[in-house]
């Protein structure tokens, strides 16, 4: 079964989740949020992808494109770690 590990949200997570967050409309495809990332749009989306598995993103295909959104366990995360800085 998943190990606690997977279900732990790394910094980078965190800060992923909030550049979501904090947004106009509350979701985000890898193409609006790559330029403020450190990393190219090809990993941008595999961290996406891999805050899907933790369960911390909702996605869904619009078109062609991924849209990702904050589950209720990622706002639960959030604002954990908002308590805890």
């Amino acid at each position: 079964g998943p190990g606690v590990d997977e279900a732990n949200a790394s910094d980078d997570d965190i800060k992923l989740l909030r550049l979501i967050r904090l947004r106009e409309e509350p979701f985000a495809t890898a193409s609006d949020l790559v330029d403020q990332m450190a990393v190219g749009r090809k990993q941008t989306r595999n961290r996406l992808d891999d805050l899907v598995e933790k369960g911390f993103l909702k996605v869904e295909l619009v078109g062609t494109t991924n849209v990702y959104w904050l589950s209720d366990s990622g706002k639960q995360r959030l604002s954990e770690a908002s308590i805890s800085e």
